[in-house]
This record gives C-alpha cells, structure tokens and sequence, in this order.
C-alpha cells in the first residue's frame, strides 16, 4: 500500500468535493493519504481525514469578474503572512516520507513533490487548457494564452495528468488522460425529476442577477446571497447540504456561474444548464462555450430578462439532448489510479 500526500485547492467547494470521491477511494484501497489544504476545503475534508493546513491562494471577484491586482495583492500578504511555515510545512512533508504526491491544482503540494523528488499525478479539469488543443472564439484567446501561462506556473512536470471534463479535446502532451466529470455519491444516487421551478446559484458577487428575476413569471430558488425569505416567485435559501441536493434533483433548469464540478452534475441528472461565467476567468468562458456547442445549454455573459427567455425557448430541446449524454461514474479514473499505483 502506497503513503500519499494529497494536495487540494481550497478556494469554493468544487476541488474539495471531487477531492473527497477520490480520496475516500484511495483510503478504501487501504492507502495512508495525508492532505494539504486550506479554506473552505479545510474545514469540509478535516472530519473525514488527516489533513494539514497550508497557506493557500484564492480568487478576488467583484461585479462577477475576476480582479487581477485585488488577486494578486491579497496572495502576495498571504505569502508573507506565512513564509513563517515554510520549515514547519516542509517538515511535515518529510515526517510522513510519501510514495507519491497527487495534487488538484494546489502549487505548494506540487513544489515539495519537485523538490523531494516524489514522482507527482496531476488530478484537476485547469490542464485541459495546457495539455489538450481548445477551439476558442479570438476574443477570448489572449486571455487563453494568460491562462495557460498561469496554470503551467502553479503545478508543472507532472508524471501524469489525469483530466476531468464533460467534453473531449485533443490531447497534445503525453502522460495525459481525459475522463469525465467526477461525481459525488449523493448525485449518482439522486432520482431527479421535473418540478416548476428553475434553480439559481451564485457564489461570487453578482447582485444584479435580483433585479433581473423579479422581472420573470417563473419560479425561481436562489442559493448563494445569504438570505432565507420568500420575495413574490423568488424563494431565497441559505445553503443546505439536503436541500441543496433535493433542489438540484427537482428543478426543471439551473442557472449559475460555470465552474466544472455543478455544471458536470447537472449534465448527469439531465438539467439544461444557463452558464454566466465569471468574466476573465478563462476555465469558465471555456466550459460555457463548450456547454454551448454541445447543446446542454446556454452561454451568456451577463443575466438579463431577454437572455433568460432566449434559452427557455430552446429548453425542451436541451432536455432531449441530454438524454443523450453519456452517464458515468467514477470508475474509469479510479481504474487508472490503481494502475498508476501498481507500477
């Protein structure tokens, strides 16, 4: 059995929680794994294993858009805040001696791997940017090419990349793997049905979509503005592990920003999904495009009544397409895992 240091972005929930699919594996097949996170994933990944916290990088948003000098500023402090823990951390890493080191887009974890040398798996959707060809519209390839500059900085020479993604690309680097979308056991279990009501989930900054629903004669559940309160056809909802899952089973269409992990669900439990990517961020412009192109959904840039009505028009044939996307679980890349580890 393999010792195994597992680093984890820990910026939203959506590394966390296909970090947390993989991770329970890895234990069930009787490996000892210790993590490297900090922020939210933390806290949701410290009840189940042996984590150790890290100094970590995150995002700054305003208005729905990514605010480079605002990320930049705040993730320089963090590292000064924290140069403190640098012996502490490094340490930690040699106390627990690892086989080898699988990281989600988490840098620090990457670097010991690099400077230990421990042979590196990287397990995350960012290098379908880097290591595979992606078919962009020219407005957003200078913002492609800043992108992949970044994701190559954070965690580079791996051994093998292993990407997760609800579309396929070419591969153009070796040691690289496409599977789908990892999935959490609570929504490969889900029944979803087909309700009068359309979910909305926001996690950045993005008030005005408010405005713009009132506007609307449908249904709405909104989740993400920190509210419990019904406002005429708006019902807004504090996150609700349970409810959220009920909510995402019985609702008839999402509307939400368009990181990997919600959108790959929605695909599953078969809901035409309305993508309002964050604006510059480049992973998310991609997966709209691309839910675009597949008819699952709609690419928007911003939310308005007329946008809304644009991709109610086509949901009937959005639904009847997705029953066509191919269902699976996650067995095909813990398949590959377990031959990476057996060599």
């Amino acid at each position: 059995m393999a010792k195994i240091v597992y680093g984890v972005a820990g910026q939203g929930f959506g590394h966390a929680t296909r970090s947390q699919e993989i991770l329970k594996y890895l234990v069930s097949q009787g490996h000892q794994v210790l993590v490297l996170t900090y922020g939210q994933a933390l806290f949701f990944l410290a009840a189940e294993f042996e984590v150790f916290e890290i100094p970590g990088l995150g995002l700054s948003y305003q208005d729905n858009k990514l605010v480079y000098w605002r990320t930049i500023y705040k993730n320089a402090s963090q590292l000064a805040k924290q140069s403190k823990n640098w012996r502490k951390i490094l340490r930690r890493f040699r106390d627990f001696n690892p086989d080898f080191v699988i990281t989600d887009f988490e840098p620090l974890s990457a670097l010991l791997a690099k400077v230990q040398r421990v042979p590196l798996i990287s397990l995350d959707n960012q290098h379908q940017l880097t290591n595979t060809k992606i078919e962009l519209p020219w407005q957003y390839r200078r913002d492609l090419l800043a992108d992949q500059l970044a994701i190559k900085s954070m965690v580079w020479g791996a051994n093998y990349y292993l990407i997760t993604s609800f579309f396929e690309t070419k591969i153009t680097k070796p040691k690289t793997f496409l599977f789908p979308p990892i999935l959490r056991q609570e929504i490969l279990k889900l029944k979803p049905q087909r309700q009068d009501f359309i979910l909305v989930y926001q996690t950045s900054d993005f008030d005005g979509i408010v405005k713009e629903l009132k506007k609307i004669k449908e249904n709405f559940v909104v989740v993400g503005f920190d509210r419990e309160e019904q406002v005429g056809r708006l019902q807004f909802k504090k996150y609700s592990h349970d409810e959220w899952l009920n909510d995402l089973a019985n609702c008839k269409a999402v509307v939400g920003n368009a990181g990997l992990s919600l959108i790959g669900e929605c695909l599953y439990l078969g809901k035409p999904y309305l993508a309002i990517p964050v604006a510059k961020q480049v992973e998310q412009i991609i997966n709209a495009v691309y839910l675009q192109r597949k008819f699952y959904g709609r690419f928007i840039p911003y939310f308005s009544q007329a946008e809304f009505a644009d991709f109610m028009k086509d949901h009937s044939k959005f639904e009847a397409n997705l029953k066509k996307y191919r269902r699976q679980d996650n067995g095909a890349i813990k398949k590959k895992l377990d031959e990476i580890i057996g060599q």
